[in-house]
């Protein structure tokens, strides 16, 4: 299992959380075509992939603490959660736009509690997925410690 916790201060950012590979974009659906309401999100919680597509978002201006030398404007690699599995951040109010939920187009919406590093996208509006997408940039990934429990509810297993 997994923590990622912020590159600066060290904080936390998910709960303990297991690789598996990211869903198909085909059979999903957004949010207002959802048959169950609230709509699921993307990954399962407890679970994270690597985004093969980042550059989805908008990811803004150079986030705080970062001087952009060129190239693409987001992380080669990102981090996608269920919105239940983050933790230790705080939104930027001014960059959650959206219609039912924050829609990620206006960069970083989530900064690190302990430094204000803007770590992470969330978007959760009525057309987009659920979802919460780290920045690898400034979220680094960490074996987990203690005992953890299993997809079963077994420790260890």
């Amino acid at each position: 299992m997994t923590i990622f916790r912020c590159v600066h201060c060290k904080t936390e950012l998910t709960t303990a959380v297991r690789e598996v590979p990211i869903p198909p974009e085909t059979g999903t659906w957004a949010p207002y075509e959802a048959p169950v309401d609230p709509c699921p999100p993307r990954m399962a919680p407890g679970t994270y992939a690597h985004d093969p597509e980042p550059s989805r978002f908008s990811w803004g201006p150079p986030p705080k603490g970062l001087r952009r030398a060129g190239g693409r404007p987001g992380p080669a690699r990102a981090v996608v959660l269920s919105p239940g599995d983050i933790r230790g951040v705080e939104p930027i109010a001014a960059r959650r736009i959206g219609c039912c939920g924050p829609m990620g187009i206006d960069g970083p919406n989530l900064a690190c509690a302990g430094c204000g590093a803007e770590v992470a996208v969330e978007a959760a509006d009525c057309c987009t997925w659920q979802e919460i997408v780290l920045d690898s940039r400034f979220a680094e990934a960490v074996e987990a410690q203690g005992p953890q429990v299993s997809d079963r509810g077994v420790p260890g297993s």
